[in-house]
């Protein structure tokens, strides 16, 4: 039934409900229509936005209240907005003692939100602590108004990097969608200051053309007008946007490689990917023509892009190699330590990071460069390069020193490139930034709650000394993620107790008796990640870029049918994975043994628990009820308890499954490469009965991927499906096609073993 265009009656509903919550708040602090918005004579644009959100939230109780400078307030009640140094009547309080903010630092962001006679102050120590004032504010009338109205907050962590689930438009920028206001406020309610999503990025050439080059493909319009949009919304809210560049791009990405000189050629043999012999052509970094070149590009888009805040150099990955010295002689003249067939030589990365720092800083003082170099350098090649390296502004590290991870392990330490990339800040004075992820790892489902974890990582940050972080894949809005609303939590405080924070969380999000059904899925879920404890580097399969055994669709999709080829995908996987990480040889041997299989079985065991509880917290969540928390009411409006549980059950009855897949591929493994040895030794009865558990367990597999067709047909007929399973139409059809594909070519097999080379 619609009783509107586009409103549907649950709409309106949810829309008085939202109402009801905020005048009856009001009524409690005695706030009405007398009230007026006064903010300093001058105010800072977060300062006028955290005005105009007051405004907004008032309007939603039917108040009309104005926003006035203080030299034209005339009421004696009002809303004191601004900062010590800006608003002379909080200045006047201050003096007098009734607030207590110009003793915090103004790089901080806190805030108070205090009562004092008809007048409600918020006074922030910076413009974002002032609009995290007014989100308290709208927070402590959400929660019933209840008590003095006396808060006074600092954030424990700096710099609070975010941002939104842009995973795939990395690799393709004609993905990223629009950016409206909604999200940059959404991202700003989190606490989130700093945009910094891995998603957006890429090479210079996707934002700017070059004048050494202008034969190269021009960046996308569209493309350079979402990110200008994007970096102006973030502003007004306060988050400092930042993009990711890769650099130097493979020549032939950006143009028709025989119109580039011989000169500003130069050969690398990555540890993957290539022609025939392994090799392909990149622009070398010792090359004047391409200096300049690269020069001029950093330069153009730092001042062509005025609301971008910084970068975030992330390259040696996807499409920018350095020359290998061994076939480039520029570059062998240059590399006098790094071996000759080094595809990543620390002194030319050196040289790269001074190059496109020194850049920015010409064409604007204050621009922030970044540079996150640990992932792919290790032990004394990573310390020379970031020493030699000259003119960023900060380094990111992971505590593991290369990818980043959904939880920490106890017996986790961080690794000497995080030690080395802490100190070096510390010696030259610049900011250290843990990356990290709280959300949307690839590896995970979208939206998958793992909320002990996120409240976890963030205490061991603090007990490690991280002050700032940055998340490199972001949430996804409208889905309210749990893992989200944590993070802020724990962000602003880290040393709360998260069983007592998450039993309120579960109760106010799905209601009371699904809320504990839905709290025990969560445990699950940590005894799922606690398997990997023990470990002390990165927690496989819970690390980025680990996709051989994830448990998530995004970037590679579905685990590949357990075909007799697996053993080649298998190793080659792990041998490319050695390749790039030498250092981490040994752990990525370890995943091909049964001792590695049985605690991916342990991890399911928890998750398929955890996917039980979680079905069962939706069959008893109201479908009249509401969540407590909704910071993104999207087009729908705020969610029900019911459909809110049904979005929290979808991403672990997917990683359950894709979890089993995942096990099933690690048997099939183990059964294939034991038949072959038992081939080659002659064991032939013992070949006969791995080949008979293998035809099993491809049985088995057939009937564990119709489950996961079942559970998609039955997403599909959950409307709105992005809603309601954390997928959409279109992805939820592309995951269907491939698992109905996967299941033929198995039962293929069975019938006709010897058209895929099964071991006789």
């Amino acid at each position: 039934m619609q009783t509107a265009v586009g409103r549907s009656a649950s709409d309106n509903k949810a829309e008085a409900f939202e109402s009801d919550i905020i005048r009856s708040g009001l009524a409690k602090l005695r706030i009405d229509d007398g009230f007026e918005i006064v903010v300093s004579d001058a105010p800072d644009l977060v300062e006028q936005t955290a005005a105009e959100v007051l405004q907004k939230f008032l309007g939603q109780a039917g108040m009309t209240v104005a926003i006035v400078p203080e030299g034209k307030a005339v009421g004696a009640k009002r809303f004191l907005l601004g900062r010590d140094s800006d608003l002379k009547a909080i200045t006047r309080l201050q003096d007098h003692g009734e607030l207590k903010i110009r003793e915090v630092s103004a790089e901080d962001d806190g805030f108070h939100l205090k009562r004092i006679g008809p007048v409600i102050v918020i006074a922030g120590a910076n413009p974002r602590g002032v609009l995290y004032g007014v989100y308290a504010l709208k927070d402590f009338i959400a929660a019933g108004a209840t008590g003095g109205l006396d808060i006074r907050r600092v954030p424990y962590f700096r710099k609070r990097g975010s941002g939104l689930c842009y995973t795939d438009a990395f690799f393709n920028p004609e993905l990223l969608e629009d950016f409206p206001e909604e999200k940059a406020a959404y991202l700003s309610r989190l606490g989130i200051n700093q945009f910094t999503d891995q998603g957006i990025g890429g090479n210079l050439g996707n934002f700017v053309t070059s004048d050494v080059f202008p034969f190269q493909k021009p960046p996308r319009p569209d493309y350079q007008r979402k990110v200008r949009i994007m970096s102006a919304l973030c502003k007004k809210y306060g988050i400092d946007f930042y993009v990711y560049i890769n650099e130097p791009a493979l020549p032939r990405l950006a143009g028709d490689l025989a119109q580039y000189p011989p000169e500003a050629l130069g050969t690398v043999k990555p540890p993957w990917g290539g022609d025939k012999d392994g090799k392909d052509k990149t622009l070398c970094v010792s090359s004047p023509m391409v200096q300049r070149h690269l020069r001029n590009m950093m330069m153009k888009f730092v001042k062509e892009y005025p609301d971008v805040k910084g970068v975030e150099l992330y390259n040696m990955d996807v499409s920018a190699w350095l020359c290998t010295p061994g076939l480039c002689p520029r570059c062998q003249a240059v590399c006098t330590d790094s071996p000759p067939d080094e595809f990543n030589p620390w002194e030319t990365q050196a040289t790269l990071v001074t190059l496109l720092a020194e850049a920015a800083h010409e064409a604007r003082r204050g621009f922030d460069f970044r540079f996150w170099g640990a992932v792919h350098y290790h032990g004394d090649r990573f310390e020379k390069m970031i020493r030699v390296a000259q003119g960023y502004d900060g380094l990111l590290a992971s505590w593991t020193g290369s990818d980043r991870t959904v939880m920490i392990p106890d017996a986790a330490k961080p690794d000497p490139s995080w030690v080395i990339s802490q100190r070096v800040c510390a010696e030259r004075g610049l900011p250290f930034y843990m990356a990290c992820e709280f959300n949307n790892l690839e590896v995970v489902p979208k939206s998958l709650p793992f909320p002990f974890h996120v409240a976890d990582a963030l205490a061991k940050y603090k007990r490690w000394g991280a002050r700032n972080l940055t998340e490199n894949y972001g949430m996804a809005p409208e889905q309210n993620p749990i893992n989200a609303l944590v993070m802020k939590e724990f962000q602003w405080n880290p040393d709360q107790n998260p069983e007592v924070y998450l039993t309120d969380l579960a109760r106010r999000q799905f209601g009371g008796q699904a809320g504990k059904k839905m709290y025990l899925a969560w445990q699950e879920i940590r005894q799922a990640f606690d398997v990997w404890h023990d470990q002390t580097t990165g927690p496989f399969p819970l690390e980025g870029s680990q996709f051989h055994v994830k448990m998530g669709v995004a970037i590679g999709g579905l685990p590949p049918s357990i075909l007799p080829d697996i053993v080649n995908y298998y190793d080659s996987t792990l041998t490319i994975l050695s390749r790039v990480e030498p250092w981490l040889s040994p752990r990525y041997q370890e995943h091909r043994t049964p001792a590695f299989l049985a605690k991916m079985i342990r991890m399911n065991s928890h998750f398929s628990r955890a996917a039980g509880y979680a079905e069962e917290a939706v069959a008893a969540a109201s479908d009249r009820d509401y969540i407590g928390r909704c910071d993104y009411p999207g087009s729908t409006g705020r969610p029900t308890c019911r459909a809110y549980a049904e979005l929290n059950w979808a991403p672990v009855a997917i990683a359950e499954n894709l979890c089993t897949q995942r096990c099933d591929l690690l048997r099939a493994y183990q059964l294939l490469v034991g038949m072959a040895n038992d081939t080659a030794a002659g064991n032939r009865e013992s070949a006969v009965e791995k080949e008979r558990l293998y035809h099993a367990l491809l049985r088995e597999d057939i009937g564990v991927q119709e489950r996961f067709a079942a559970l998609l047909k039955r997403f599909a007929t959950m409307e709105p499906c992005y809603m309601r399973t954390s997928l959409t139409e279109h992805e939820i059809a592309d995951l269907l096609a491939g698992t109905q594909a996967k299941i033929k070519q198995l039962q293929d097999f069975l019938v006709h073993p010897e058209s895929a080379g099964a071991h006789r």
